[in-house]
């Protein structure tokens, strides 16, 4: 017995030494002897398996502690630290089957809390992670750190009302913390919260005035309040200081954009800046190294002209030149990715790939689910790339509908990368232009055809489309030119939309009281020559004119509307605060009441109602619209023309002002309209011949374009 023991010192001072000289190789065989002179040292198990873990063997560190935990499968110590190097080693099914283990024998072990958390959100599990933090949250709430990790994951997760409320905790507690004041600045830009974000991201940039991405963030902020040329001096600073992604944030100001049009000159001054930065960008850009395109990937990934189409000009020219930039980068970027695949003649069924950021409750949804839940299965494979961050029970139910669904929450070249791995035959994109990752990714061949459908109703820019998936009811009949993208009508609104399943009453004819008049589109879409319309309509009909604020409620963007507004209602004589109205969000149900019990609904000019347009029609409210040459002024025009009740479309301002007091004046026609309207508006939710023209434009026998 003492030979046994003197062994075991004789090992245990050995291993000790080499771990003094910080030499783990060499103590690992020492250890290793130990624990076969004295198994029932739980504590030898862990130094032995930590040992190898740094001697480079995680495999042998991993079976140490798989055999620890089965001599005491209660030791929350063991089970944790198997749980550790499981995660390290990849493993997230094992990882999560041990840190649960150790919170079945201790709720409250707060290092596996934050240990699963992180395994469940890299995993996809943002709700469950966010559960998890929350809990370790109630053991430590004085922690800011683990606030601020959980205000970023509630971000991750879409839901930015609470990031706001965890970051805002983390700053209560301590109001220097950088890291929480950007969180809290980042949610309350995700609810569109500037009275919060603005003032949080001053005192950020105060306190560490020469990082470039958080001066760059204030900038952005400037611009989205309607601070243009504050937005955009703040960007420049934040560009001249040293930087990796100094690019980025150059060409974010360089090619910046009101979110609201002050006034036409101010417009006009916008677009001929943006025209300048955008050729000194093309001239500028050199290609040549990896670093270069690295540095222009890296800013094509996040810079996007989205403003641009709400502007009421004709903007081919320069969205064509600003595709031509993404291209041009993503096609040096892509390697083998810009190569376009060859067609495959080994399959009974094509294979069609929808790819979307937004494939979860939203407008890209409501309009082009049914295409991927509904083609013909037996025809066509359907595939889905689900490319944004947030999923929900829309996204569940459409994967649920289709073949094959991939949720992508990943950077453009690594979506094109599993799209390609697919090998589509066909890859349908829903919408371009609405944000930047998307528009890289689509400026990639990622199959023998590629189309594009009207998720967001402009051209894309680029070349190598195949088609632009639109409308017969919706386009002119010289709108081909519109597109870079041959136009392929396919009938009626080409899209299928889904019908809402909230029902409310048809309004009762009305009988006396101020007349109410809703405009239902963001206000950037609101633009300066439409306020005169606005105040003529007001002093014609005496009609209050309401307007929807943002989820956050009256912020620096909506005070700035009003007041350009209400100078326009002065201008008429017109009482402002009389006839101007800003209404809360609402629930939705409550929001189609609300739209029931107008008078009248107004439709923009230039950038016209689809989804609002569709619930409009949905509850039997007159609207009037007035409609233009492109396709983003046509969709609800094209609607009304659908069911044979074209009262509401004028062609100028002139007939657009008669058309609203044509249908105030006349109760009866008012009244008899919204009948109708009901009736005849389940005609625009279905499918009629669309699947069938859709699917000839799949398998390669498409029809005559214009039928």
């Amino acid at each position: 017995m003492s030979g046994t023991r003197a062994a075991f010192d004789t090992a245990l001072r050995s291993a000790q030494q080499a771990l003094a000289r910080g030499d783990a190789a060499g103590a690992l065989a020492p250890l290793r002897q130990c624990l076969t002179f004295q198994p029932q040292q739980t504590e030898l198990w862990l130094q032995t398996a930590v040992t190898a873990f740094q001697a480079g063997q995680p495999a042998l560190a991993r079976e140490l502690l798989q055999q620890a935990a089965q001599r005491w499968p209660a030791d929350t110590t063991v089970l944790f630290h198997l749980a550790y190097l499981q995660e390290l080693g990849g493993d997230g099914v094992a990882a999560t089957a041990s840190y649960r283990a150790v919170l079945a024998l201790d709720p409250q072990h707060a290092d596996t809390l934050r240990n699963l958390a992180g395994v469940l959100s890299r995993g996809g599990e943002g709700a469950a992670a966010f559960a998890l933090l929350e809990r370790l949250i109630a053991l430590r709430p004085g922690d800011v750190e683990l606030l601020v990790v959980t205000a970023e994951l509630a971000l991750r997760n879409g839901d930015a009302a609470a990031a706001q409320s965890l970051a805002q905790s983390a700053v209560d507690l301590a109001p220097q913390h950088a890291a929480a004041l950007r969180a809290l600045a980042r949610a309350a830009r995700q609810r569109r919260d500037l009275d919060v974000a603005l003032p949080v991201l001053e005192r950020a940039v105060a306190l560490l005035p020469g990082q470039a991405g958080l001066v760059a963030d204030l900038g952005q902020a400037q611009i989205e309040a309607g601070l243009f040329e504050a937005g955009v001096a703040t960007l420049r600073r934040a560009a001249s200081l040293p930087d990796p992604q100094q690019r980025t944030i150059a060409w974010l100001g360089g090619l910046a954009l009101p979110a609201l049009m002050d006034s036409e000159d101010a417009v006009l001054a916008a677009r001929e800046r943006f025209a300048v930065q955008l050729e000194r960008i093309h001239d500028g850009l050199r290609l040549d190294t990896p670093a270069q395109i690295d540095s222009a990937y890296a800013a094509i990934c996040r810079v996007l002209p989205f403003p641009l189409h709400y502007q009421p000009h004709d903007n081919r020219a320069l969205g064509r030149r600003f595709g031509e930039l993404v291209q041009r980068i993503m096609l040096a970027a892509g390697g083998e990715l810009a190569e376009r695949p060859a067609v495959r003649h080994d399959r009974a069924r094509p294979r069609v790939a929808f790819v979307s950021a937004e494939l979860r409750e939203h407008t890209i949804t409501r309009y082009f689910a049914r295409w991927l839940n509904e083609l013909d299965g037996a025809r066509f494979e359907r595939w889905a790339f689900h490319c944004g961050s947030l999923s929900d029970a829309t996204t569940t139910r459409i994967a649920a509908g289709v073949d094959a669904f991939r949720h992508v929450p990943l950077a453009p070249l690594e979506v094109a990368a599993a799209i390609r791995q697919s090998a589509p035959d066909v890859v349908i994109f829903l919408d371009v232009g609405m944000d930047p990752a998307m528009q890289a990714l689509a400026a990639l061949p990622l199959a023998p055809r590629q189309y594009l459908a009207y998720g967001h109703p402009v051209t894309s820019g680029m070349a190598g489309f195949d088609g632009f998936l639109s409308g017969a009811a919706l386009e002119s009949g010289d709108a081909d030119a519109h597109y870079c993208e041959p136009l392929i009508r396919l009938p009626a609104l080409g899209a299928l939309p889904q019908q809402p399943v909230v029902q409310v009453p048809l309004r009762s004819p009305r009988t006396g009281g101020p007349l109410q008049l809703l405009c239902l589109q963001s206000l950037g879409k609101l633009v300066p020559c439409f306020d005169a319309t606005l105040a003529r309509i007001a002093k014609e009909t005496g009609a209050c004119i309401g307007f929807f604020t943002g989820p956050a409620g009256l912020q620096p963007i909506e005070r700035r509307f009003l007041a350009r507004v209400a100078a326009a209602f002065r201008a008429q004589g017109v009482d402002a605060q009389t006839h101007l109205q800003l209404r809360p969000r609402t629930a939705y149900a409550d929001y189609l009441a609300q739209i029931a019990a107008a008078d009248l609904v107004l439709d923009t000019p230039w950038f016209s109602g689809g989804a609002t347009s569709l619930d409009t029609c949905h509850v039997g409210t007159p609207v009037v619209t007035w409609e233009g040459e492109f396709l983003r002024a046509r969709q609800t025009a094209g609607m009304l023309r659908l069911l044979d009740l074209p009262q509401g479309v004028a062609a100028c301002e002139d007939d657009y002002v008669a058309a609203v007091v044509r249908l105030l004046d006349d109760r009866a026609a008012n009244d008899a309209l919204r009948v109708q309207l009901r009736a005849r508006a389940p005609k625009l939710f279905e499918a009629g011949t669309g699947l069938d023209a859709l699917a000839a434009v799949l398998d390669g026998t498409r029809v005559d374009s214009r039928k």
